[in-house]
């Protein structure tokens, strides 16, 4: 059955709005520690077992289960990158990228042996709304999904432009051994950034877990089109990769309508051609570094 475009565009916000939930704690990590975190999708995985669990046996509502999720995720990835990566500070990027691919297996592997191989769902009510004229429909679940993201976008806009914690990230971002010089404690800031991207992955886990399952594999599975996202974007830029993934997710499901029939599993594929068509014209992303730090 032929999808209108416009309902594909939906799906495609949805998409994309779990990915950005994802990429742009991931470009917040490459953009002020310098690290590539292949463990990112585990971070996403913790929240999205954390909301199952608030959900299903703590009887919190959904919203509540996220706001559990955010907090206990960023304390998690907080402690995490302590032990792991922060000693690793001055190894460099490959050292530091080899620990965050070890310690992905291990964390994914962790859960399989903890809570096996099985998907949970989140019970929920769902509401769907037509719009038939326009040819779509949105349910409930869609709308707080891209909801979320929306309060998540707007908080961290005003994070980064409105408070000194949020300013001196983005100088450190620019130039570390200048804000060090300048009297920013980039130690304060490297610990600001983790707690804030495990707490953004934990919000996305919990968004997954909703709308397909909690189960051992669920971040690592959206790694991919995360690391891509903020590429597209223009790796380090937060903005760029709310862009990036939005871009992703739509290209995804809006290539389905220009695919012939049995060839629509390309279509991730699709949004990949994008990715490098893009990059054929602007190298350094949509949003490159003089848009994003200024």
């Amino acid at each position: 059955m032929e999808i209108p475009l416009a309902q594909e565009i939906i799906f495609g916000l949805v998409i994309g709005s779990y990915i950005a939930l994802g990429a742009i704690g991931f470009t917040l990590v490459y953009g002020l520690v310098n690290m590539i975190n292949f463990a990112h999708g585990e971070f996403i995985t913790v929240g999205a077992f954390v909301g199952y669990l608030a959900v299903v046996f703590g009887g919190l509502s959904i919203p509540m289960a996220v706001a559990v999720a955010l907090a206990i995720t960023a304390v998690v990835g907080w402690v995490i990158a302590r032990v792991t990566f922060e000693p690793m500070n001055e190894a460099g990027a490959v050292p530091l990228l080899l620990m965050s691919i070890g310690l992905g297996l291990v964390l994914r592997n962790g859960f399989r042996v903890i809570a096996g191989a099985d998907r949970r769902t989140i019970p929920r009510d769902v509401t769907t709304y037509r719009f038939d004229d326009w040819g779509f429909f949105v349910t409930s679940q869609q709308l707080f999904i891209i909801g979320v993201t929306l309060v998540a976008v707007v908080v961290l806009h005003v994070f980064l432009s409105r408070t000194m914690l949020g300013i001196a990230m983005r100088a450190t971002s620019d130039n570390e051994d200048l804000a060090l010089v300048s009297g920013i404690d980039t130690r304060r800031i490297r610990n600001a950034v983790w707690i804030a991207a495990s707490g953004l992955a934990g919000v996305a886990g919990v968004m997954l877990a909703v709308s397909q399952s909690a189960n051992p594999n669920v971040g690592f599975g959206q790694l991919l089109l995360i690391i891509t996202a903020a590429i597209l974007g223009g790796a380090g830029s937060p903005y760029g990769a709310i862009v990036g993934s939005y871009l992703l997710g739509i290209g995804i499901t809006v290539s389905v309508a220009f695919l012939p029939s049995g060839l629509t599993e390309l279509n991730a594929t699709m949004a990949f051609v994008v990715l490098i068509v893009v990059l054929l014209v602007r190298p350094g992303g949509l949003v490159n570094a003089e848009v994003r730090t200024s």
